[in-house]
This record gives structure tokens, C-alpha cells and sequence, in this order.
């Protein structure tokens, strides 16, 4: 199955995910805690960095997004709280995954699972199994499950939120009501960017020096677009935080540079960012919700700002980039370079 496949049935797994959440999250929400620690790697780590400071909004709680190897013994020394920590793995046979909640239990705190599918490794461990209802994407970049991770995230951070009278019943249901209207949407997002992906393709095959930059907001889609990218055209990508790119990256930029930038809106000194790097390369992509017609090769996207659940399409043209793009440099992107490359490193349960 191709990778573009597995993007369009996101908005069906979208809805799945939503109707399953009330008793997927039932156990759970009553359970105390008041310190949550989300771990994974790769696709799993940046949905847990998206979606964290949504969740301190709703949950008004110390929430940390750790990759697997910095939750250690340290972690939990001499914590006075309560903790939660959930391990994120979209196949769920992640070892470094399943090494890190096994340290937390160690530690006497509770586990909770969060994978794409079910009976997997991670759920032997877990107190409180949280699975993604995605089904099965068997392309070696993930791109419905990484946008459903971020859902039931979102998802598991309103339920607990009402259980703890932090937002009304009435609140909860307006919630639910974005998810549907940002959904609705995604049929038009999906045919922009594909239209979008195919004008600008043979530019993006060619490039040999990719960077992708984004704001604040926008870090843990910034970092992921940058992972898929470097998985599917198999060149050299790097991804950083608007901040950190205009406080040094910026020299590395010359005419063979390839950049693509995320502008939400949030930081107005993109514009300004977009203007002087147009003056040291022709590639400068932007991704962009804001009605800005003056910027070369922009693709702009009917998505609210204000809406958490519509932001989660932003990346839309990244994966299709990633779906699309390889084809003409000869790679199949649903096939890993090493099939075996697992096994080989004993990373994960296969």
C-alpha cells in the first residue's frame, strides 16, 4: 500500500479514534496523578512535543516529552509527585520504548501505553492501555498514525480535564465539534498540497541540502517534517525551531540551499526570514495559513489557527512530499532502505 493511501485514510481514523475515546480514557482519567512524562522516538516523540503544551493548558500539570533514553533512574529521584508516564510507539515494539516505561516501573509509577495497534510489547507493561485505533500502516514512514497520536493525545487530556471539573461538559462538547468541523476539512487540504507537491516536485527531488524551520508552535511538526523527509528522499534534512535557526544555522545558507518554513502566524519576524533568505536561494518553500500571496512557491492552507484539531493538517504537504517526491528519484518511500535493518540492531520486536 502506498504512503499516499495511508494519508487519506486519515480522517476515517480520525473519527474512529474519537468514537473509541470515551472508553478508551475511562479507566484513566480517574486515575491520580499530577505529573505526566511522555516518551518515544522518532514520529512518536515529536506527536508527544506537538501536543504538550495543549495538554498543560488543559491539565494544569508538570508534563515532560522525553525521549526513551533520558528517562533513567534519575527521573524519579526524590520526586514528590505523582506520575504518569506514557509510552508512546506507533508499531508498539519499540525496546527503547519498552526500557524506559520499565524503568518507571521500577519506580513504582504508573504506565500507560499508547500505540497504533493492539496486544503489542508495550502493553505488557502498561497499567492503563491507550491504544491508537489508526489500523495497521505497514510504509516505514508514519503519517495517519502520527496524526492520530496527536489526537488522542488531545483526546486524552479533555477527558482527563473533565473528570477534573478543569472544563465544563459544554466546553468538552465544543471540543468535539472543532475535531468535526477541522476534519471536514481535510479533503480540501489534502487536494491543495497534492496540487501544490506535483508543481514544485522536480525541484524538491533535486535537493541535496534540505532545511525546514518552524516557530515555537510549531516544533514538534517542525521536527517531524524534517524525520520524514530524511527517510523518504533518503538526502540530508535538518529541522529547527525559528529561534535557534536565526542564531547561527542562518550562515549555513547558500544558492544550493533548500528550505522549507512553516509560518503560522505566531512569530511576525518570519515574513522578514522568508524575505532575506529569498535573496540567497531560489528554493524557499512556505507552508502557511496566513493569505499571503507575495511569497514564490507558497502554499496556503484554509486552516484556523485557533482551531488545535484544523493545525493538525498543516503538515499535510510534507507528507505528501514524502509520499510523492521519492518516486521520481528511483525509491520506493513505503519500503525501508534495510528491511532488516531492525533485526540487524535489535531495536525493535519484530
Amino acid at each position: 500500500m502506498k504512503v499516499a493511501a495511508y494519508i487519506q485514510e486519515t480522517p476515517a481514523k480520525m473519527h474512529q479514534v474519537v468514537d473509541k475515546s470515551t472508553s478508551l480514557f475511562q479507566e484513566v482519567k480517574q486515575a491520580a496523578f499530577d505529573r505526566i512524562i511522555l516518551t518515544g522516538s522518532g514520529s512518536s516523540f515529536h506527536a508527544a512535543l506537538q501536543v504538550k503544551p495543549l495538554l498543560q493548558r488543559l491539565l494544569k500539570i508538570e508534563i515532560e516529552a522525553l525521549y526513551p533514553f533520558q528517562v533513567t533512574s534519575e527521573t524519579f529521584a526524590g520526586s514528590h509527585h505523582t506520575t504518569l508516564l506514557i509510552g508512546l510507539s506507533q508499531g508498539g515494539s519499540s525496546y527503547s520504548t519498552y526500557r524506559a516505561m520499565l524503568t518507571a516501573k521500577e519506580h513504582n509509577v504508573k504506565i500507560a501505553s499508547m500505540a497504533g495497534a493492539e496486544q503489542v510489547l508495550i502493553d505488557e507493561l502498561a497499567d492503563y492501555v491507550l491504544t491508537v485505533f489508526c489500523g495497521e500502516e505497514k510504509a516505514g514512514p508514519k503519517t495517519k498514525g502520527f496524526t492520530t497520536t496527536k489526537l488522542n493525545l488531545m483526546l486524552f487530556g479533555l477527558h482527563v480535564a473533565l473528570e477534573r471539573k478543569h472544563i465544563t461538559q459544554e466546553d468538552f462538547n465544543k471540543q468535539l465539534t472543532l475535531i468535526d468541523q477541522a476534519i471536514a476539512k481535510f479533503d480540501h487540504v489534502y487536494q491543495t498540497a497534492e496540487v501544490w507537491v506535483k508543481a514544485n516536485q522536480e525541484t524538491l527531488a533535486a535537493a541535496s541540502d534540505l532545511r525546514v524551520v518552524g516557530t515555537a508552535d510549531l516544533y514538534g511538526d517542525t521536527l517531524e517534517s524534517a524525520l520524514k523527509m530524511l527517510e523518504t528522499l533518503r538526502t540530508p534534512v535538518t529541522g529547527y525551531e525559528f529561534e535557534e535557526f536565526i542564531h547561527g544555522i542562518y550562515n549555513a545558507i547558500n544558492e544550493n540551499s533548500t528550505l522549507i518554513i512553516f509560518n503560522s502566524g505566531k512569530e511576525e519576524r518570519v515574513s522578514k526570514l522568508i524575505e532575506v533568505l529569498s535573496d540567497w536561494t531560489s528554493q524557499v518553500f512556505v507552508i502557511t495559513n496566513q493569505q499571503v500571496t507575495k511569497w514564490e512557491n507558497s502554499i496556503y492552507l484554509p486552516i484556523d489557527e485557533n482551531n488545535p484539531y484544523d493545525m493538525l493538517f498543516l503538515v499535510i504537504p510534507i507528507q505528501l512530499i514524502c509520499a510523492l517526491v521519492p518516486e521520481l528519484k528511483g525509491i520506493n518511500p513505503a519500503i525501508p532502505k534495510d528491511r532488516q535493518f531492525h533485526q540487524k540492531l535489535n531495536s525493535k520486536k519484530l
